[in-house]
């Protein structure tokens, strides 16, 4: 019996890494202050790769892209904003590539809607349990309005992006966008 790995494609490699750069950049475009706090621009590069790319990639790009902002910005933030975008990111992903059915591909942009809302109720969800247990239930609650207009606005900006545009019928009109579901590939440990 042959050992066999798995290896990604460098189309799937080179995505992830844009796709998570971008989660990184938009994390430093200044935020809109408001009374609530500061909302930031991150959740719709991580929805954009939910919608474009399959599970791990957008978990990769969600969850490591704001890590690594956090490195810079709120290293006390690292680890939630790993798993609460992270998750974010792997569950609209699942929910849109795995649970919506192909032939309504038409009315993709309607589920990619619901789908990110469930998206959003992950990440208002987790940053309240995180605020709660860290710094106690009075702060966390007072920071969901904050969090909800921050979901709503990172929705609009992917939704305008990908289904607004031409710009994912575009990508897989000219064979641009990795076909996730091939692009782990299985190699014998021999080759």
């Amino acid at each position: 019996m042959k050992n066999k790995r798995a290896y990604f494609t460098t189309k799937w490699i080179t995505y992830t890494a844009v796709l998570t750069a971008l989660v990184v950049a938009t994390g430093f475009i200044p935020p809109i202050t408001t009374p609530a706090g500061r909302i930031y621009w991150v959740d719709g590069m991580v929805l954009l790769a939910a919608y474009l790319m399959g599970p791990l990639a957008a978990f990769i790009a969600g969850g490591v892209g704001s890590l690594l902002y956090d490195v810079f910005a709120s290293p006390a933030m690292m680890l939630p904003s790993l798993l609460i975008h992270g998750l974010q990111g792997a569950i609209v992903a699942t929910l849109l590539h795995f649970v919506f059915p192909e032939k309504l591909i038409k009315w993709e942009w309607i589920w990619a809607i619901a789908v990110s809302v469930i998206g959003a109720a992950v990440v208002v969800g987790g940053y309240f349990i995180y605020r709660a247990v860290v710094y106690g239930v009075p702060t966390a609650v007072t920071n969901i309005p904050r969090n909800v207009i921050q979901e709503a606005i990172g929705i609009s900006i992917a939704m305008i992006i990908c289904y607004a545009t031409t710009f994912k019928q575009q990508l897989k009109k000219n064979n641009l966008l990795p076909d996730f579901k091939n692009e782990v590939m299985e190699k014998s440990e021999d080759e």
